[in-house]
C-alpha cells in the first residue's frame, strides 16, 4: 500500500524518510511518498487518490482547504476545521488531526506551563488554529496575542475563539515582551530564515517554542537564548505525530524498538548528527 505527504512546497521530507525506514525495518510492502502537489491538482488527488493510497499526511498550505473534499471527519477536525491526516475508509477518506496530541506531548514533555503566562503566537495557519484551541482548552493564559501580517485574514481563520477576552490579533509592529513565544510560521525550515519576532519581544526569561523541526537552532530560538531564556524546536511534536499517524493508518501501535531505531536513523540522516 502507498501512503504519502501532500503539501507545497515540500523540500526534504522527514516524514518520507521516517516512514520508509519504519516500513523497511518491518519488512513490509508499504511505501511512503512526499508529493509536492500543485493547488490545481488537489481535487483530482482526492478523487483518484483513494484508488491508490491508503492515506496521506497533509501539510501547508492544504490543512484547511483539503476538507472541501472530505465529508467524514473526527470530532476534533469538526471543531477546529483543520486536518493533517487522511485515512482511506470505504470509497473516500476520513480526516483526523494529530497536531493536538503532538502539542500536548511537546508542552508536557518539556514542562512548559501555559497558565498565567503572556503568550505570543506568530502565524495563523492550520497548526496555529489547533494551538489556540489547545491553549484555551487546557490553560488560562494572562494574554494570548496572535501576530499576523494580515489582520482581516487572521480574524477569519481564528474563528470561534473570541470568547476569550484577553486574546487579540496584532501587527508585528506592535511589539511587547512575552513569557512564551511560539512560531507557527514556516520561518525556520531553512537555516538562514529570519525570526518572525525581533529581539524587542523577548525578556530574560522568555521561552521560544519553534514548531519547525528541521534545524537544531533557528534564529527565532537563538534570540531567546541570547537573552538568557530557553528554547526548543518541534521535534518532540513531530515524532509524537508520526506515532499517532501510524496508529491511525494501521489501527495499531508501531513497535517501540522499530520506531526508536527509525527515529534515530532519521535524525542522523536529516541533520548529519549522531544520536
Amino acid at each position: 500500500m502507498i501512503y504519502g505527504l501532500l503539501g507545497n512546497p515540500i523540500n526534504r521530507s522527514w516524514s518520507e524518510v521516517l516512514f520508509n525506514r519504519i516500513f523497511e525495518l518491518e519488512e513490509s510492502d508499504h511505501v511512503y511518498a512526499a508529493i509536492n502537489a500543485d493547488p490545481h491538482s488537489i481535487k483530482r488527488f482526492m478523487e483518484k487518490g483513494v484508488e491508490t493510497f491508503g492515506g496521506f499526511n497533509v501539510t501547508i498550505p492544504y490543512k484547511e482547504e483539503i476538507l472541501r473534499y472530505v465529508e467524514n471527519r473526527d470530532p476534533l477536525v469538526w471543531k477546529a476545521g483543520v486536518t493533517n491526516v487522511l485515512k482511506k475508509e470505504g470509497r473516500g477518506f476520513m480526516a483526523f488531526n494529530t497536531d493536538y496530541s503532538g502539542l500536548d506531548f511537546l508542552f508536557t514533555e518539556n514542562h512548559i506551563d501555559l497558565n498565567g503566562k503572556s503568550i505570543a503566537i506568530a502565524g495563523t495557519g492550520g497548526v496555529a488554529s489547533i494551538l489556540i484551541y489547545y491553549i484555551l482548552a487546557n490553560s488560562s493564559p494572562e494574554c494570548l496575542h496572535i501576530y499576523s501580517r494580515n489582520s482581516e485574514i487572521a480574524s477569519r481563520k481564528i474563528r470561534g475563539t473570541w470568547q476569550y477576552e484577553n486574546m487579540k490579533i496584532r501587527d508585528y509592529s506592535e511589539n511587547g515582551i512575552y513569557d512564551i513565544l511560539i512560531n507557527c510560521t514556516p520561518l525556520g525550515m531553512q537555516h538562514t530564515d529570519r525570526s518572525p519576532f525581533t529581539q524587542e519581544f523577548y525578556g530574560d526569561k522568555s521561552i521560544a517554542v519553534d514548531l519547525t523541526y528541521q534545524n537544531d537552532r533557528t534564529n527565532f530560538m537563538r534570540i531567546a537564548e541570547d537573552h538568557g531564556g530557553r528554547s526548543l524546536n518541534g521535534r518532540d511534536m513531530f515524532f509524537k505525530q508520526a506515532q499517532e499517524t501510524y496508529r491511525i493508518f494501521f489501527m495499531d501501535e508501531c513497535r517501540k524498538d522499530i520506531f526508536n531505531q527509525a527515529r534515530g536513523d532519521t535524525l542522523r540522516w536529516m541533520t548529519g548528527n549522531s544520536f
